[in-house]
């Protein structure tokens, strides 16, 4: 259940993309042929990066694993930029099952189906999901910016797509004609872990554009988690509050 409420709360989707031909099946990329020397990268590169401050959404959500566990529902996101993620599910009926809020330093979830709240740092939060990432990469992947936006990315040419590393994690990511994400690989080469992400099609979101929709695939050591996201009413609109406090009566999860 930790899991499901983590990777709710997170990401989205994986079909292959309306505007590119890149087909991603659902089976880990091969990265051993990927360069991780980043002092050697050109200053440069085409890829978008979308500067933004706040978004917001409703997002239909269906998540599915290998070991049985399935969820459809509404997955309630604001963001600022490099600062904070506050997040809400509700299942059937518009029930709300969890929430919760991810810093740059710590996670705190309410369970609010069995009164429980569980609190993790953000390395915690790395390990439940498969790979060494911060809120900034995470907001990253939400809106369809590189992951490591701060980084050039230089050319792979086994592959056509765009690669850059922060060792022992790996980026590797495809763009269409205008510079547009339509795929992206994180992958820790240490522990054989990664998480796929597509972006099909495009919208607005005030002054950038996110995708209709995302479909996510998370690949771990026994066990791979699909979570698919379709955006609905994205919003660059300034979020004046992210309401957020423990009930009386919860307790830690254990």
């Amino acid at each position: 259940m930790r899991n499901l409420i983590v990777l709710l709360a997170i990401l989205a989707v994986t079909v292959a993309c309306k505007s590119k031909k890149h087909a991603v099946t659902d089976a880990p990329v091969r990265i051993g042929t990927l360069l991780t020397d980043t002092t050697t990268m050109l200053k440069g590169d085409n890829i978008n990066r979308k500067s933004w401050s706040h978004f917001s959404d409703k997002l239909s959500i269906d998540y599915t694993s290998d070991d049985g566990q399935e969820m459809s529902g509404t997955l309630s996101l604001r963001m600022r930029n490099d600062s904070i993620l506050w997040f809400s599910v509700s299942v059937a009926f518009g029930i709300q099952v969890a929430k919760g809020i991810i810093t740059r330093d710590s996670v705190l979830i309410l369970d609010l189906y069995h009164k429980e709240y569980m609190r993790l740092g953000i390395k915690d939060l790395s390990a439940m999901l498969g790979a060494s990432v911060s809120l900034r990469e995470l907001q990253n992947l939400i809106v369809s910016n590189p992951i490591f936006d701060t980084l050039y990315y230089r050319k792979d040419t086994p592959t056509g797509g765009w690669f850059s590393a922060t060792p022992p994690i790996t980026n590797l990511l495809f763009t269409n004609s205008n510079g547009n994400i339509d795929s992206s690989v994180i992958a820790d080469t240490e522990k054989n872990r990664q998480i796929k992400v597509v972006y099909d099609g495009e919208q607005r979101s005030g002054a950038f554009s996110v995708p209709n929709q995302m479909r996510l695939t998370a690949f771990g050591d026994k066990n791979t988690v699909r979570l698919q996201a379709a955006f609905t009413n994205p919003s660059d609109a300034a979020i004046p509050s992210y309401p957020f406090s423990i009930p009386p009566g919860f307790t830690p999860k254990k």
